[in-house]
């Protein structure tokens, strides 16, 4: 078990320090999501075992039978455990590809319905913002398009 708090955070610390992921907050905090709810699960799962394990010594049943031969068996949930962060991390960089263009998608598609009568968009170094005329000829006013939302 202190492999696996180890190993979480040394990802935990390496996601927060990279420097491919620095100017990417989305993907810090997918990644962090990910990492987070990983660990709440697994968490979850030891303390229930542990638990059941307490309650079992006091019980009796098939059911408690069943209970005590999965709390001799810590080495097998260690694996497993060790087997779903690989798995679960793996899946999670196959997926934040697609899933960050359908974001993008749903966030330009939105911005595209909020656009104003008498504005327009210009992208000005990778930031789109609005260009809005002003009656006064004190020039345009810029806006980014987080004040869209």
């Amino acid at each position: 078990m202190c492999l696996i708090d180890t190993t979480d955070g040394a990802l935990m610390m390496t996601l927060y320090t990279s420097t491919s992921l620095a100017r990417d907050i989305v993907a810090i905090l997918y990644y962090s999501i990910v990492l987070s709810a990983i660990t709440v699960v697994v968490a979850i799962c030891i303390g229930t075992i542990q638990l059941l394990s307490l309650i079992s010594n006091f019980s009796e049943g098939k059911f408690w039978d069943g209970v005590d031969v999965v709390g001799d068996h810590y080495d097998i949930i260690g694996a497993a455990i060790c087997g779903a962060f690989i798995v679960f991390g793996a899946l999670s960089v196959i997926v934040y590809g697609p899933w960050r263009r359908w974001v993008e998608s749903k966030r330009e598609a939105r911005m595209v319905d909020n656009i104003e009568p008498g504005t327009r968009d210009k992208k000005i170094d990778d930031t789109k913002v609005k260009i809005t005329k002003m009656d006064n000829d004190a020039g345009p006013v810029r806006r980014s398009s987080i004040d869209a939302f």
